[in-house]
């Protein structure tokens, strides 16, 4: 009994689903078909006005064919695939130029401006289809965000100005102030805006719909009380023009539809062609972006390019206009059922359905009412790119939108598109001139290697560490951000120092690339630097760049050095600094005169008699990592590297030791295994003591243990000052 109750709920859960996902799709069908009767008259338009429900046959149909593909083969199910007011808008300027040139011509014209259609369509089917199957959705995110502002703010600005040339049947701004002519489209400007203002305060999806539905119906009814007649409404231009009916679709690639084309004419409108195309690649990634915002779900960008790229194929083939994933329709659908594919796939029947009953019935919608929709669309884009722009972009971000829209509003697409990418590129000139391509800039005394050297060397450092400048870069390097970095060098050396500059460390690691423009900055560096006598140390430069700089700096080899990372870099300006400072480097010391200088006084001759002297050739190990901690010891001599190490990697260096070290402190006082290796460099001596050593000093001679403590406490204690240093210093930066 109960199975057959939860059977019953199921079955009546998945009813009511359906009949959710049908009426939500009849729905969107509504808003599509008032959508593409709009674009279509805003596209054939003037002399070709007659040809609208003729062209509806092409359009609606390649319409049905992308929202069925889309449906059928999304990774998100709740995508609906329609044609977009962008690529339509662009395309509208583009036809009433053809139109103008072939006046009175009118099958030429229709022909002409429906390959032109499918001619973009296919285009974007072949970009779309090549950026999916390389996986290269991301680079066309890499445009400035402005500029496609910019071009959605034309786009509005079309959509407009397309609607009022719809209700005034003429595209000559000059013409709309004819008193004959303001009647007819000053109602539909005050519709759109009425429907944009109600739509913002009433967000409810059947509200634009209903509000041009209940625009007609006033029209009509305003009519029958004013007893005009029909073929005086399509006298007078509020009806469309009746003189060819609507017709089933016809193939628009068939030799006889080609053989009106002008070619000429249409080939020479391709530049213009090209940039709908990308613009329209964009459109369909920000709307998956926004739509992954709002169903909090990864969408396969590439994927949802191949789909939009096969739906764009059939719609081109059939005569239909660019189209692709629609994120108003597609949030729709996630409010109304979750995101149901039931709901695109319906839709698209429905619209398949409409090439059968036909499109006659547009013949009757006051063209009012279509303007209007241009009018809500261009207002929405408007507003949304340029009084919300002002509050969203800096200044000269949107002087960037607001160039792009004027240019294409007077100029034209192709004109909009030249000055987008100057503009682009002087936006990224500016804006990254103005990043620090230096990550960090210190000097030798604050920073430095994982040398730990002695205690005389260290005080040769800390006195003329000045003389060293290091910067860490990062980034691309180009004529903007090189010269930040030339300057920097420079100022540091004017800047009164005890010691002046002699050493310039520059760490290339981050660096993605220079190009020749940063070169001739560089070059300049290397004559001041064998002017001034500077040397100049390159460190962590990729092949690549290395060869560069070779190439650069063959007459300046005395000021000029590479090393392989930063590290190494820092251990040659340190070597360099104590070499000339230094009288002599080979002083060698007893161990006993070297833990009294780390005591500071002369009491460490009860500590010696413990530890033990050991002798390591060059490359022999003193400790490998995972040995068990039984020695601790104390470098007299020589040179050791503490290092860890992986099976078919090069070691990575952690600290290299001269004499008075302490190595394998760490692990010998916490009784853990060892974490790194320790390798000799040269021929080292070493003093150790082993733990059973330890326990019987602390037991014997309780002093001595404490001296031994004492001199590891201070030595780790110079590490922690030295870190404590850096972070100090990092912190500026």
């Amino acid at each position: 009994m109960m199975d057959r109750e939860n059977q019953s709920v199921n079955r009546n859960s998945s009813l009511r689903s359906i009949g959710i996902s049908i009426f939500t799709a009849f729905f969107i069908y509504i808003l599509e078909i008032f959508f593409v009767f709009a674009f279509t008259a805003l596209i054939y338009s003037g002399e070709l006005s007659s040809q609208i429900p003729r062209a509806m046959g092409f359009i609606v149909f390649g319409d049905a064919l992308l929202c069925a593909i889309v449906s059928t083969l999304t990774s998100y199910p709740g995508f609906i695939g329609v044609e977009q007011d962008t690529p339509g808008a662009m395309l509208s300027v583009i036809a009433v130029g053809i139109i103008t040139a072939l006046a009175g011509k009118q099958e030429m014209q229709f022909a002409t401006v429906t390959l032109m259609v499918v001619i973009t369509t296919s285009m974007t089917s072949i970009l779309l289809l090549g950026l999916g199957y390389f996986k290269l959705g991301g680079l066309a995110r890499f445009l400035p965000y402005p500029v496609i502002g910019g071009f959605l703010a034309g786009t509005g600005w079309l959509l407009i100005q397309g609607g009022i040339g719809i209700m005034a049947d003429s595209s000559a701004i000059a013409d709309w102030l004819q008193p004959n002519l303001l009647v007819l489209w000053i109602p539909g400007v005050l519709l759109g805006i009425g429907i944009y203002v109600i739509s913002q305060k009433i967000s409810k999806p059947y509200i634009v719909p209903l509000i041009m539905v209940i625009a007609s119906l006033l029209f009509y009814g305003v009519i029958r009380v004013l007893g005009v007649s029909m073929t005086d409404l399509r006298a007078t231009g509020w009806l469309l023009n009746a003189n060819i009916s609507s017709t089933i679709w016809e193939f628009p690639l068939s030799s006889s539809f080609l053989s009106q084309v002008d070619w000429h004419l249409l080939l020479a409108q391709l530049p213009s062609l090209i940039p709908i195309a990308i613009i329209s690649v964009i459109a369909l990634l920000l709307n998956s972006s926004g739509m992954e915002v709002l169903v909090r779900k990864d969408i396969d960008l590439n994927r949802e390019l191949l789909i939009a790229g096969l739906g764009n194929f059939a719609a081109g083939l059939t005569g239909g206009l660019i189209g692709f994933q629609d994120l108003s329709f597609a949030s729709l659908n996630y409010a109304m059922t979750g995101g149901k594919r039931l709901v695109g796939i319906v839709t698209a029947l429905l619209l398949g359905a409409t090439m059968f009953v036909g499109t006659s019935v547009i013949l009757y919608v006051p063209k009012f009412v279509f303007g209007s929709v241009l009018i809500f669309i261009g207002l929405q884009l408007l507003v949304d790119w340029v009084y919300e722009a002002w509050f969203k972009f800096s200044r000269i971000e949107f002087g960037v939108v607001v160039c792009i829209l004027l240019v294409l509003a007077f100029s034209g697409v192709l004109q909009a598109v030249i000055a987008g990418l100057i503009l682009a590129v002087v936006m990224f000139v500016v804006s990254y001139s103005q990043v620090n391509v230096i990550k960090f800039a210190f000097s030798g005394r604050d920073f430095r290697s994982r040398v730990s050297h002695p205690l005389h060397e260290q005080q040769v450092l800390d006195t003329h560490g000045s003389k060293l400048y290091i910067m860490k870069l990062e980034g691309f390097i180009f004529f903007g951000t090189a010269s930040a970095i030339v300057n920097a060098i420079r100022q540091r050396a004017r800047v009164s120092l005890p010691d002046e500059l002699k050493y310039c460390l520059m760490d290339f690691s981050k660096v993605s690339g220079i190009d020749s423009t940063g070169m001739l900055s560089f070059n300049r560096m290397l004559q001041w630097s064998q002017e001034q006598a500077v040397t100049l140390i390159f460190a962590g430069l990729a092949p690549a760049l290395q060869q560069k700089f070779l190439q650069e700096s063959t007459d300046y080899s005395e000021t000029v050095q590479f090393l392989p990372n930063l590290d190494r870099g820092l251990e040659w300006c340190e070597n360099e600094i104590i070499k000339t400072y230094l009288a002599d480097l080979q002083i060698k010391k007893d161990i006993l005169t070297q833990l009294n200088e780390i005591l500071k006084d002369d009491c460490a001759d009860k500590l010696v008699p413990y530890l033990h002297h050991r002798e390591y050739r060059a490359g022999e190990y003193l400790i490998r990592e995972g040995d068990t901690p039984d020695f601790i010891y104390f470098v007299q001599s020589g040179q050791v590297t503490v290092q860890l190490e992986a099976q078919g990697k090069e070691p990575i260096r952690l600290e290299t030791m001269y004499s008075g070290r302490t190595v394998g402190e760490i692990a010998f006082y916490l009784g853990t295994q060892r974490t790194a290796s320790v390798i000799a460099d040269l021929d080292t001596v070493v003093y150790s003591l082993s733990i059973s050593d330890l326990k019987n000093m602390e037991t014997a001679d309780p002093e001595a243990a404490n001296l031994f403590h004492r001199i590891n406490v201070l030595l780790l204690s110079e590490r922690v000052m030295h870190t404590t240093r850096t972070v100090r210093a990092l912190e500026q930066f």
